[in-house]
């Protein structure tokens, strides 16, 4: 249970624009904290001295170290690549260190890494998923957060509100997925175990 009491764990990240890429990562680290217990205090900076002393950062900082709690693909060289070659940004360098544990389940983890964090991850890092035919694409989960970065000297104060807003709705959606990756892989284990017991392999008999 949460101490109100207790120091906030902080979460920085870089301020100005926002993607997708930091939005989830935020995301990611604060429903592992919630899971501990603990509340997240998000910074949005580019000062050195600042990030320096962050308990997390993520998608700054030109360092990745999940020892250290840092979490950047922006450094020479970048963070790695997956086997099919999609290379890892914040999202998915944070999610590589918590997924499977917020999932309870390495597989539920996976599934939700092939499904949101990889095509976050490919976007983030200019890799295309999906052929695009003349100047018509997908709308996808970039452009509905990203419809809510400032776009106007005026606007920029609302930058940081606006990161919080769409943080608690990636929040939301990470919440299902890991809750509909978790129970399809119940699901496929009990189909499994129904098949190996079934003493005629033709016909299997559920109970639900």
């Amino acid at each position: 249970m949460w101490n109100p009491f207790s120091k906030p764990v902080t979460l920085v990240t870089h301020s100005g624009k926002f993607h997708s890429d930091d939005i989830f990562a935020c995301a990611i680290l604060s429903l592992v904290l919630e899971k501990e217990g603990k509340k997240a205090k998000i910074i949005r900076t580019r000062d050195p001295e600042i990030i320096a002393s962050g308990d997390y950062v993520f998608d700054v900082g030109g360092e990745h170290d999940p020892a250290l709690r840092r979490f950047d693909h922006h450094q020479k060289g970048g963070a790695g690549a997956r086997e099919n070659g999609i290379p890892y940004a914040a999202c998915g360098l944070v999610w590589k260190a918590f997924g499977a544990t917020l999932c309870g389940d390495a597989v539920a983890a996976d599934r939700i890494d092939k499904k949101l964090i990889q095509p976050i991850d490919a976007h983030d890092n200019g890799v295309s998923l999906v052929e695009v035919k003349g100047d018509i694409r997908p709308y996808t989960i970039q452009d509905a957060f990203g419809s809510f970065i400032a776009l106007s000297k005026e606007e920029e104060s609302a930058n940081d509100a606006n990161f919080n807003m769409v943080v608690t709705f990636a929040k939301k959606i990470l919440t299902r997925e890991i809750f509909n990756s978790q129970y399809v892989v119940k699901f496929n284990a009990t189909v499994k175990s129904l098949y190996e017991n079934a003493a005629d392999k033709r016909i299997i008999i559920f109970d639900e």
